[in-house]
């Protein structure tokens, strides 16, 4: 499957500051209004990244699986496909946004292991629930796993556990759905070695290229372009197609945030890659508000449209790409 046609935006609605609040207390009307406020601002905006929960799953199985059929719906209704991404493995130190951690997977150690959690439930129960359904574009498994400095700083036991529970979650993805594509959104500090390790995993490869240097910094530059032209290569290589379903950093200067979503947009379509920028809307969310709704960490704010539904200066920039 062709994903360089691929422009859109991961998308965190702004009445919440978790995954798991956004879905508990889903508010259809804001989702539609936020979303549209992105297609009126970017019209070539055509797919979208969900960060479901499943902790608001197991509060009420039914009303989660209604909600994310309305999600489906209102996206479709804009002309948007949908990137369900199943579980999240990306920790904030300030304002964590939840998911999954280590307990999840070491069965030697754990009182919360997956397999007695309903996470094989909650998989089961969406997944089914929209087999064949051409609303949805691909399955992604979890948000940035291996979730750790680097593989090196944790045991060889733990990062196993996390593989196999990786594993497990696609293979029940699988039994479900035997047609549309999988995938893993790998974290970006890990290079091409986290591509290599997540890539029997996935059928579309899921990257996460944020340019984190100086933007008139040309070592950081030329780093930065070797890893995607690299990320391209690995691709090809493995005949399988890669997207990127997280870039462009962040600032709460906007003429330095619109100058990181520049120079990350033209390298990615020089390499002719699909991506889902991060993130459409203020909220409440780590690294998506400025200091009066919350602490704000390294990447400062990723949101490319402010709290009163005005775009950020500079930030139409996106429609150049």
């Amino acid at each position: 499957m062709d994903y360089t046609h691929v422009r859109g935006f991961n998308y965190q609605p702004s009445y919440g500051s978790t995954s798991f609040e956004n879905w508990l207390y889903f508010k259809p009307d804001i989702v539609e209004l936020e979303l549209r406020r992105g297609k009126d601002y970017f019209p070539a905006f055509n797919t979208v990244r969900y960060w479901l929960s499943r902790d608001a799953y197991l509060r009420d199985p039914e009303k989660f699986v209604m909600d994310f059929e309305k999600s489906l719906a209102i996206a479709d209704t804009l002309g948007l496909k949908v990137i369900p991404c199943l579980f999240n493995r990306w920790h904030d130190p300030d304002l964590d946004c939840g998911g999954i951690y280590i307990d999840h997977f070491l069965p030697r150690y754990s009182f919360v292991l997956y397999r007695e959690n309903n996470l094989a439930k909650y998989i089961i129960d969406l997944v089914s629930a929209h087999v064949d359904d051409d609303r949805i574009l691909l399955w992604d498994i979890c948000n940035e796993p291996f979730h750790y400095r680097s593989v090196e700083d944790v045991s060889t036991e733990i990062e196993n556990n996390e593989y196999e529970w990786l594993r497990d979650m696609r293979d029940l993805i699988r039994s479900v759905d035997q047609n549309k594509p999988i995938g893993v959104s790998i974290h970006p500090l890990h290079g091409m070695a986290g591509l290599i390790r997540i890539e029997p995993l996935c059928d579309v490869l899921l990257i996460h290229p944020y340019y984190m240097g100086e933007i008139d910094n040309t070592d950081q530059r030329r780093e930065y372009e070797q890893f995607v032209a690299e990320s391209k290569y690995f691709s090809e290589k493995c005949n399988k197609p890669i997207l990127v379903t997280e870039t462009c950093w962040g600032s709460l200067d906007d003429h330095k945030r619109a100058e990181y979503v520049k120079y990350t947009l033209e390298v990615l379509a020089e390499n002719n890659m699909g991506f889902l920028v991060h993130a459409l809307h203020y909220s409440k969310v780590a690294d998506l508000h400025n200091p009066e709704d919350g602490p704000v960490g390294l990447p400062g704010n990723l949101a490319f449209i402010n709290a009163d539904g005005s775009l950020r200066e500079g930030h139409d920039i996106f429609n150049s790409f």
